[in-house]
Formats: structure tokens, C-alpha cells, sequence
């Protein structure tokens, strides 16, 4: 079993997200998970290009995206990205992939939803199979979901918060749930292959 997790993290916030997700995603047996961060040098102009990076992904059970949320939206970088997929959207090559989302912002709410449904789309476009966080924060005794953010993990880290300190464990855990729950799934959906 293969899940990657790709991601833009500018402040480190999302990056601590995306770690926590990848030890989630590790505690399923004989699973190999690998985080690709969206990086500068893989921009010509405003055009992201990293085949090497594309090719990983088609080879991945689960495809699992991040991104904080900026002014109510996925960054332009993780936007750059979905943009260079469009090779890969009209041969269907990403079509029954699990995937799944994660965002942090600097409150509570601020606008993560937003930022997930676009995620969830550009998943839905490619064919792929959402995993949402699938937790009630109503039964979780470990903070677990406490936002209330259903289509993925979230977190919640200002710009000038340590990002040793920033997202709060509880956002970590939920992060570690959620790639868990892929981890699962991507258990169950190769079992049948």
C-alpha cells in the first residue's frame, strides 16, 4: 500500500499537520507513505512542473492534500499544483484513488471548510474516493475533531504562532486519525484487487 501526502506550508504550521497525518498513515501494516512538500524550485514562472513528483502520485494508492488557507482558500501553491494535473484528469489516471484533506488557519473557523470543499472538488474531478475525518467530536474524550471540520483534519496556528507549539495537539491528533482512517481504507480497498 502507497500514500502520499502533498502539501504548501509556508509558516511550518501546515507542515506539523501534514507530519502528524503521515504518522497516522504509518500505523497501517506494510504501508508506505511519503510526504512531498510544494517547493519553489519546482515553479517555472507561475507554473508548477515536477513529473518525478506526478509520476510518485500515480503510483499511490491515496493522494492525501494540504494546504493552509489563505485568504479563504487553498494557496496558490497547492492551487499550482492541481492546475499541472490536468494530464492526469484526461486519461483518468487518479480515477478510484482515495484521497483526502487537510488545512490550518489562524482561527477557529476561518474559512477551512472552504478550503476542503476545493480540495474535495479537484479529488472529485480526478474520479478519486473521499475520506472525510468520519470522527464526532462529541464522542472523542481526546479533542479529536473538536472543530467540527468533517471533510478533513484542521488546525488552528497565527502566523507568529511557535510552530513547536502551533497546531495544538489535539489538531495533531486529529491529524494522526485521519491518516488512519486512509490507512484503512486503502487497507480494504487493495484487499479486493
Amino acid at each position: 500500500m502507497k500514500i502520499s501526502i502533498i502539501y504548501s506550508s509556508e509558516t511550518e504550521h501546515t507542515q506539523r499537520l501534514a507530519e502528524a497525518i503521515y504518522a497516522g498513515c504509518q500505523s497501517g501494516a506494510d504501508t508506505s507513505v511519503t510526504l512531498f512538500r510544494i517547493k519553489d524550485e519546482d515553479f517555472e514562472g507561475a507554473r508548477w512542473n515536477n513529473e518525478e513528483i506526478l509520476a510518485e502520485l500515480d503510483n499511490s494508492d491515496a493522494i492525501i492534500m494540504g494546504s493552509p488557507t489563505f485568504m479563504g482558500s487553498v494557496s496558490s501553491k497547492l492551487k499550482a499544483f492541481m492546475e499541472a494535473t490536468v494530464s492526469r484528469y484526461i486519461p483518468e489516471t487518479w480515477n478510484g484513488k482515495i484521497a483526502a484533506g487537510f488545512t490550518v488557519s489562524g482561527t477557529p473557523g476561518g474559512d477551512k471548510f472552504n478550503t476542503l470543499s476545493t480540495i474535495t472538488t479537484f479529488a472529485m474531478q480526478h474520479g478519486m474516493i473521499w475520506v472525510g475525518l468520519g470522527c464526532n467530536p462529541f464522542n472523542s474524550t481526546e479533542g479529536i475533531n473538536a472543530a467540527g471540520h468533517y471533510y478533513g483534519a484542521t488546525g488552528q496556528a497565527a502566523l507568529d504562532d511557535n510552530p513547536d507549539e502551533f497546531p495544538s495537539e489535539a489538531d495533531l491528533k486529529s491529524g494522526q486519525y485521519l491518516g488512519a482512517r486512509v490507512a484503512a481504507y486503502v487497507k480494504k480497498l487493495t484487499a479486493n484487487q
